[in-house]
C-alpha cells in the first residue's frame, strides 16, 4: 500500500513522539534533507520539519531525489496561478522533472485534482524514464496520498477519473505497486460515469482490458458507460471505437459482465466504416481481434459482411507505408482474427504470408506471433498456395527450439493470455 487518505495538511509525515524525538536528536546531520527542510521552512509547519527529518533518519520513506537546479527551483517558487503548475508539470521531459516540478507545490492549497492527473498522466508518458528512486520518492508518496485525499471526498471530475485510470494501469509493469489504486479508483468511476464523453468512454474501456487484476467493477457501471456510449456513437474516432471492440471481446472472455456493449457495437461498426480511411494498422488489428472474441457470444454476420471487408481493404492499401513493428506486432494479430472468424479474406491473407515470410522478417517476430501465424495459416487458411510460408514458419520455430505444439495451439488465446 502507498498510504490511506489523510488530511490536507501539508505534512510529510507524522511520526509518534518517540520517533519525533529520536529524529531532532540528529539534528546536527539534516545536510541530506536539506530539500526536504526548505519546504518545511517554505510552509511554516513545524510538524513538516520534524515530518522531514523523520524521513532522512528514521527510514519512514526515501528522500526526495535530486533537487532542482537552484534557480529554475526559485523561479517555480514563485509560480501561484494553478494553470501554469499544470503547465510546468505537463512540459517535463522525464519522471524525475515530474516529481521534482510536483514536489515544488505539493503543499501548497493551490495543488489541486488537476495537477494530480496531470502529473499521473506525465508519469505514464515517459514511464520508460522512472527509476527505482523515482517509485520510491517522498513526493511519489504525497502524490499518491493527495490522490486518495480527493478519493475520499469523491472530489474528482469523470475526465480526471477516466485519465487517471488510464495512467495507472499504462504503469502496471512499470509501477505495479500503484494498482491497489485501481479498486479504489472503482466507486469514482461508477460517480461519474454518467458525465463521460467519448474519449473518457474509450480510454476507461482500455485500462478495464489491459488492466490484470480484478478491479470488482459491477454490471452496472457498464450499462452506464454503454449507454453513453450509444448517445456518444457519432464522437468516437475509430481507435476509440476500436478499443471497444477490443475492451468488449477481452473482458467477456475473463467474466467480466460487458454485455450492456453488444447491443452498441452494430451501431458503433457504422461509425468505424465512416471513419474507415482514418483507420490505422493497430484499430484494424484490435477490432478484428474483439470481433473475434466474441464470435460465439453475439451474431458477427453484420461485422463481416459490412466492417470487416473494408478494414481488410484498408489495411491492404496501406501496407507500403508500415513499418516492420507494425508488420511483426499486427499482422499475427490480424491473421489470427481472420482464421478464427472462418474468414478466407484472399487478398488480405495473400498480402501477410508474402509480407512476413522473408527469414529476416520472422526472425524479427516474438514468440506469440510466430506461434499466430503458424496456427493460423495450418488450422484456419490450409490452402497449399500457402504451403511454402507454412516451411518457411515451421523453419523458424525449429531454429529457436524452445516452441512447441502446444504453444502453437494455445496461441488461440491471444499474447496477454498465451504470456501467462
Amino acid at each position: 500500500s502507498m498510504g490511506a487518505p489523510r488530511s490536507r495538511a501539508p505534512s510529510a509525515g507524522r511520526l509518534p513522539t518517540t520517533a519525533k524525538v529520536a529524529a531532532v536528536g540528529t539534528g546536527m546531520a539534516f545536510a541530506g534533507s536539506a530539500l526536504l527542510w526548505a519546504r518545511a521552512w517554505e510552509h511554516a509547519v513545524v510538524d513538516h520539519c520534524i515530518g522531514a527529518f523523520a524521513l532522512t533518519f528514521c527510514g519512514q520513506v526515501a528522500p526526495a531525489r535530486r533537487s532542482p537546479i537552484i534557480g529554475r527551483g526559485i523561479a517555480m517558487r514563485a509560480v501561484t496561478d494553478p494553470r501554469e503548475i499544470t503547465r510546468l508539470i505537463s512540459t517535463s521531459e522525464t519522471a524525475a522533472a515530474v516529481l521534482d516540478t510536483v514536489g515544488q507545490f505539493v503543499n501548497r492549497s493551490t495543488f489541486n485534482q488537476i495537477h494530480v492527473s496531470t502529473a499521473f498522466v506525465k508519469l505514464a508518458k515517459v514511464q520508460s524514464t522512472i527509476e527505482q528512486r523515482d517509485k520510491e520518492s517522498a513526493t511519489m508518496i504525497r502524490l499518491v496520498n493527495e490522490l486518495r485525499y480527493f478519493l475520499s471526498k469523491r472530489s474528482l471530475t469523470a475526465q480526471i477519473s477516466a485519465n487517471i485510470f488510464w495512467a495507472i494501469v499504462s504503469m502496471e509493469k512499470q509501477m505495479p505497486q500503484l494498482m491497489p489504486l485501481v479498486p479504489e479508483l472503482m466507486p469514482m468511476i461508477q460517480l461519474v460515469a454518467k458525465d463521460m464523453v467519448a474519449q473518457h468512454i474509450s480510454n476507461v474501456m482500455w485500462a478495464f482490458a489491459r488492466c490484470k487484476i480484478d478491479v470488482g467493477a459491477s454490471e452496472s457501471l457498464f450499462e452506464t458507460l454503454a449507454e453513453r456510449a450509444f448517445l456518444l456513437a457519432d464522437a468516437f474516432t475509430s481507435q476509440g471505437i476500436a478499443n471497444l471492440f477490443l475492451a468488449s471481446g477481452k473482458l467477456h472472455r475473463r467474466g467480466v459482465p460487458v454485455s450492456p456493449f453488444f447491443d452498441i457495437l452494430p451501431i458503433l461498426s457504422e461509425v468505424a466504416i465512416q471513419r474507415a480511411d482514418a483507420t490505422t494498422t493497430q484499430a484494424i488489428s484490435n477490432t478484428l481481434s474483439g470481433i473475434s472474441d466474441l464470435r460465439h457470444e453475439v451474431s458477427t454476420s453484420v461485422f463481416e459482411r459490412d466492417l470487416v471487408p473494408i478494414l481488410a481493404e484498408m489495411l491492404i492499401k496501406n501496407v507500403p507505408t508500415l513499418n516492420e513493428r507494425q508488420l511483426v506486432f499486427d499482422f499475427p494479430e490480424v491473421a489470427l482474427a481472420l482464421a478464427k472468424l472462418q474468414i478466407h479474406h484472399q487478398p488480405l491473407i495473400k498480402t501477410i504470408a508474402a509480407r512476413c515470410q522473408k527469414p529476416d522478417m520472422l526472425r524479427k517476430m516474438n514468440d506469440w506471433g510466430l506461434c499466430a501465424l503458424t496456427w493460423s495459416y495450418t488450422d484456419g487458411f490450409p490452402d497449399a498456395e500457402f504451403s511454402e510460408f507454412r516451411k518457411s514458419l515451421r523453419a523458424e520455430i525449429a531454429r529457436r527450439g524452445t516452441i512447441s505444439e502446444e504453444m502453437i495451439l494455445r496461441s488461440q488465446l491471444g499474447p496477454d493470455e498465451w504470456h501467462t
